[in-house]
């Protein structure tokens, strides 16, 4: 992917996008996975469409994507000219520190950006805590609406998931 002339990664995702995608991330007790695309606007990645595949495990512990499903829909986002920006999953406990990356999570989002990728990690927790991650932390997320408040650098708490 092409890095910006200044070198920040800029993202924006609507709050209701946000409230949806944990909606479906936390249907139920196991982990789930998916990826994001959506369009980019004067250099600005606008995080507005999840992109799901089959699984080869689920638990509560863990998922586990499907190779040859997540390679299809790789190559389907390229076919329409989308990019790959985002990967979203749950974790199964409550609470911001529930949202940090585990090693698998870390490697993951590791060959990403090491293979230039510029996809963003975010982990909800079952709660509505929902942590965005780059390792080389280059990169710049605006929260579009209400109903979601800054937690800390990086993480949001969802407000109003009942």
């Amino acid at each position: 992917e092409n890095t910006p002339k200044d070198g920040t990664r800029r993202y924006v995702v609507s709050s209701i996008f946000l409230h949806e995608c944990f909606r479906k991330l936390t249907a139920d007790s196991d982990e789930q996975f998916f990826f994001i695309t959506g369009s980019e606007v004067e250099g600005i990645h606008v995080l507005d469409q999840w992109a799901e595949f089959a699984h080869q495990r689920r638990s509560r512990m863990g998922v586990v994507a499907d190779m040859p499903a997540t390679h299809n829909l790789l190559i389907k986002l390229e076919q329409f000219g989308h990019k790959f920006l985002a990967h979203f999953h749950s974790h199964p406990g409550r609470g911001p520190d529930a949202t940090h990356p585990s090693g698998t999570d870390e490697d993951f989002q590791r060959r990403l950006e090491k293979g230039g990728h510029l996809a963003l990690m975010a982990i909800f927790s079952r709660d509505g805590y929902v942590r965005f991650v780059r390792l080389d932390k280059n990169f710049e997320l605006e929260i579009y609406g209400e109903g979601v408040e800054n937690y800390a650098p990086g993480v949001y708490r969802l407000k109003n998931i009942d």
